[in-house]
């Protein structure tokens, strides 16, 4: 085929579809990214005047108020710490937990193991609202209510992630576990030494959304919590924007529970795309 007719053959570019498409784009941003803008604004701005139409994305006159009276008339400094150490220690415990297990189910031969993990997977279905009460219950009759241990104990292992990691671990073939055990290397050599580098990017993907998941957390934390120094920061910031009245403060506050996870997801996404990609989690 000449280079004439293969040129005619590639479909021209449509100027109005493109056109088209770029602002369904456009608009789709601003709907996303203005409602932040606007929380970003109306936490510099004095109270009285955010309601002033059309709301200003440059505050005038810019302050820090908002910020200073969080700070000085609440606990949120507190709340700040539990919510980083909560999710910190929820994290770290999922992922450890989730890659052993994962790699288990992977690699396991071991008697009911596709009946275990099909009854995982069943769990895996459940509304966590439906577990909050034997979850209190439990935790009330061991005394751990208003403890760290309530707030992070029931998070320190993943249905979701075992199955993320298994996953991942199915995706490496089976060569590199021979290869080492005619090496002499053993279960936990091949775990850590063979295996584990190549699943980098799936643990960091389940890292991510593990801590993302517990920062944003209102519901547990607020059953098991009843005293201020204990709340995390979604919990602590839900009882001053029930008190009502003042917009700039409930902004500021959203904005030190927002930009936590905001910095976490851009400095990792190409690891949340790539973990995704890997392991085969659609959806």
């Amino acid at each position: 085929m000449a280079v004439s007719e293969v040129s005619q053959s590639i479909e021209k570019p449509n100027p109005i579809r493109e056109t088209i498409i770029y602002l369904l784009m456009i608009m789709v941003a601003i709907t996303t990214v203005g409602p932040f803008l606007i929380m970003l604004s109306v936490s510099f701005t004095e109270n009285i005047r955010f309601v002033t139409f059309p709301i200003k994305l440059i505050p005038e006159p810019f302050t820090l108020e908002n910020f200073q009276t969080l700070f000085s008339k609440t606990d949120a400094l507190r709340w700040l710490f539990n919510s980083v150490y909560v999710a910190l220690i929820s994290t770290l415990g999922g992922v450890i937990t989730s890659t052993m297990a994962g790699y288990a189910f992977a690699r396991g031969n071991f008697w009911g193991k596709n009946v275990i993990f099909t009854l995982f997977l069943g769990i895996l279905m459940m509304p966590d609202t439906a577990l909050i009460v034997p979850q209190f219950v439990v935790l009330s009759r061991l005394g751990l209510v208003n403890t760290y241990t309530a707030l992070i104990g029931p998070w320190f292992a993943s249905i979701f992630g075992t199955f993320l990691m298994r996953q991942a671990f199915l995706s490496i073939p089976r060569d590199y576990d021979d290869a080492a055990t005619i090496d002499g290397a053993n279960l936990w050599q091949i775990w850590w030494i063979v295996l584990m580098p190549q699943v980098k990017p799936a643990m960091a993907t389940l890292a991510v959304l593990r801590f993302m998941g517990n920062w944003n957390s209102f519901f547990y934390p607020m059953i098991v919590t009843s005293k201020s120094d204990m709340r995390t920061l979604t919990v602590g910031l839900g009882t001053v924007a029930r008190a009502g009245g003042d917009a700039g403060l409930d902004m500021a506050g959203a904005v030190l529970g927002f930009l936590p996870t905001l910095l976490i997801f851009l400095l990792m996404q190409r690891y949340i795309i790539r973990g995704i990609s890997l392991t085969g989690v659609k959806g």
